[in-house]
């Protein structure tokens, strides 16, 4: 199977959006984005006297919100007893079994199929179940509705990004109490490829620019593609360990553990990280070429008379 094994960080040469004019297409890139969408004017003047609301807080559902991860290994259990397959224990905690499409873990990692007809339909079987423990699970995970309330009350717009469709993720946050947390929401229905694009997008629906955004995760992809996007990265431990998220700018262990001035304190330095652009003063030229050519016969006078023989 050619199958990818993992879902596409992206923004490898660069991310954006392309847009179609009658004049042509036009591509808005990361750096375009964070030009363009740079507060301005009033909005200026209310991140000044507000700063916590200039920042845009995205969320992936799939590992933070949500224990998806137990979920999953809960299905591939269960789907291992109705059908009476073998499944190694040590197999549920492979970080892999996570990370792969269904239908490609089950050729690459559990053997249960050889043939892509067979994997699809094992992977449908999966989703189904899958499916039926998500509606089982009312409770977020541990401090997610702590930080969430905290957040809200310092007026921080959040962002959901999902790889599922968005009449499943609504169903999940209303059985969480978590619906009126979130303003925007970017699932299965957006159609995007990368998970760059979906946190580029993310940041568009809030209105923030992407340099202004922080991206919560549990996986070292979203923390690359986060980075790839000039997005800050806090990543929350689960079935990665700590030196495996070690490229993120923040790791917790939860997200109790958070307060928003840590989240200010990643921007501290914004402008003069590495990679950023740096403006160069240019230097000073006198307009008038006379004035250059007098100041160049001083020097070259200055010159001789030092190398004058005195005795002379």
């Amino acid at each position: 199977m050619d199958t990818e094994k993992r879902p596409q960080v992206g923004s490898y040469n660069g991310e954006g959006f392309v847009q179609y004019f009658s004049s042509g297409p036009s591509r808005v890139d990361v750096e375009t984005l964070n030009d363009q969408m740079r507060p301005a004017g009033a909005l200026r003047l209310r991140h000044a006297q507000h700063p916590h609301e200039a920042f845009g807080m995205v969320f992936n559902f799939d590992g933070v919100v949500a224990d998806l991860p137990t979920i999953k290994r809960e299905a591939w259990v269960a789907l291992a007893q109705q059908l009476e397959l073998p499944l190694q224990q040590q197999m549920l905690h492979h970080p892999e079994l996570q990370m792969m499409p269904p239908e490609v873990a089950v050729v690459r990692l559990l053997r249960w199929a050889n043939d892509r007809k067979a994997a699809i339909g094992f992977a449908m079987q999966h989703a189904e179940i899958a499916g039926q423990l998500l509606q089982q699970h009312n409770r977020p995970l541990e401090g997610v509705r702590e930080w969430l309330d905290t957040l809200g009350r310092f007026n921080v717009p959040c962002a959901l990004v999902s790889s599922l469709d968005r009449q499943t993720v609504q169903a999940a946050l209303a059985r969480m109490t978590l619906h009126d947390h979130f303003q925007v929401m970017v699932t299965a229905e957006d159609e995007l490829e990368t998970i760059s694009q979906r946190l580029l997008t993310a940041s568009v629906k809030l209105g923030r620019a992407p340099n202004m955004c922080v991206f919560f995760d549990s996986s070292p992809p979203g923390i690359t593609a986060a980075h790839n996007v000039t997005f800050k990265a806090v990543a929350v431990q689960g079935i990665y360990r700590p030196h495996q998220l070690k490229a993120a700018d923040i790791t917790c262990s939860s997200l109790q553990q958070l307060s928003v001035i840590n989240m200010r304190r990643l921007f501290a330095n914004m402008g003069s990280e590495f990679m950023d652009l740096q403006k160069q003063a240019a230097s000073q030229h006198n307009s008038s070429s006379d004035d250059d050519d007098n100041t160049n016969n001083r020097r070259r006078r200055r010159i001789a008379n030092a190398m004058m023989d005195p005795e002379e």
